[in-house]
């Protein structure tokens, strides 16, 4: 019984700690690695981490203009308009010195529009249609006539 409560007590300390030492955690519109958008919508960077840490965010490019590579608020808000992926890396720096980061990534899509229908296509096809049947009558009429040898 005493060896069973210990090692509860273990696993308990095990799945607690790393919750209660505080460490960082980024995401991105809450996912924390991998977020899928479509271009032009607004993404929002946060990072939980504790007071005495500074936290800074590394965008891998100029977002959305110059300058804006690197951030160091704890929530950014960016309209990602270019499609492509985009590497984010969240860095705390704690008040001990020591360094954690976690990476995350933004997958923004872009589709293009579908071309209009085509108005013209419906009158195109019965056109078409129409010429073939009219061939096709032309071709039997002339057949008709070439085996009854009578020419007008």
């Amino acid at each position: 019984m005493g060896r069973s409560s210990c090692s509860t007590l273990l696993l308990l300390a095990l799945f607690l700690l790393p919750a209660a030492t505080g460490e960082l955690d980024a995401s991105a519109n809450g996912e924390a690695r991998l977020l899928f958008i479509e271009a032009g919508d607004e993404v929002i960077f946060s990072a939980l981490a504790p007071a005495d840490a500074t936290v800074e965010w590394d965008f891998g490019r100029d977002v959305t203009g110059p300058g804006s590579r690197w951030n160091s608020s704890r929530e950014v808000s960016y309209v990602i308009h270019a499609a492509g992926a985009y590497n984010v890396t969240c860095t705390a720096t704690y008040g001990d010195g020591s360094v954690e980061w976690q990476q995350l990534w933004v997958v923004a899509s872009w589709e293009e529009p579908l071309d209009e229908p085509d108005a013209n296509r419906p009158l195109f096809i019965a056109l078409a249609g129409s010429e073939l049947f009219m061939g096709g009558w032309l071709l039997l009429i002339t057949w008709r006539l070439r085996e009854e040898k009578s020419y007008l």
